[in-house]
């Protein structure tokens, strides 16, 4: 078993200390977070380490990155590049109750949740979390950074650019792209692609201010 740390300590991150636990190939030896997490360590039991500035100590240790924002934001980006760790020390993290396709490719941070399924030839970027129950089909390219939240889904051959939200339940229409730093509402469904820096609502969606 390797050793796993998680960066966050908040509600996704103990999401994420159970995925890889019931992956049965890491070992959680704790989390950083600049807050002490009290609720983390009383329901998992998983240390706090200390903050992103005590990762130095754990040079042999995979890194994940636990904290997530239900919006589009440069927060995951920007502790990426402030941890500053090349990306062979950045874990992928599948649940054992996900399905991902052997010719799909996860770039080094992606998470997939339980539930979730990623098909043929499908193309997850780096540090991307794809959430429980998300349907991948074939073909989909995401790019770097984005969130595809719970039961979304995203037809074959479609493409999702950096930092997009793709809201919980959302659908994406297949074949077609979704513009860099783009959020789709929950439940919406896009068929046509916008501008980027959007946010789409309703069905179909719809450009809102």
């Amino acid at each position: 078993m390797q050793n796993l740390i998680v960066i966050g300590g908040g509600e996704l991150a103990r999401v994420i200390i159970e995925t890889a636990q019931a992956q049965k190939c890491w070992n959680v030896i704790g989390f950083v977070d600049p807050d002490p997490c009290i609720e983390t360590t009383r329901r998992l039991g998983v240390e706090r380490l200390g903050t992103d500035d005590d990762l130095p100590a754990y040079p042999h240790a995979r890194i994940i990155l636990g904290v997530g924002t239900i919006k589009v934001s440069d927060i995951r980006r920007n502790i990426v590049a402030r941890v500053a760790m090349p990306a062979s020390r950045w874990a992928t993290i599948i649940h054992p109750a996900a399905y991902v396709s052997p010719s799909a490719i996860l770039s080094p941070g992606a998470i997939v949740l339980a539930g979730a399924v990623i098909c043929s030839g499908a193309s997850i970027g780096s540090h991307c979390i794809i959430n429980l129950g998300a349907k991948i089909d074939h073909d989909v390219h995401v790019g770097s950074f984005v969130h595809v939240a719970p039961q979304a889904a995203l037809g074959g051959g479609s493409r999702i650019e950096d930092d997009s939200y793709i809201g919980m339940g959302a659908i994406v229409r297949d074949h077609l792209t979704v513009s860099q730093r783009t959020l789709v509402g929950m439940g919406a469904v896009v068929s046509k692609t916008f501008a980027p820096g959007k946010t789409l609502v309703g069905l179909p969606a719809r450009e809102i201010k």
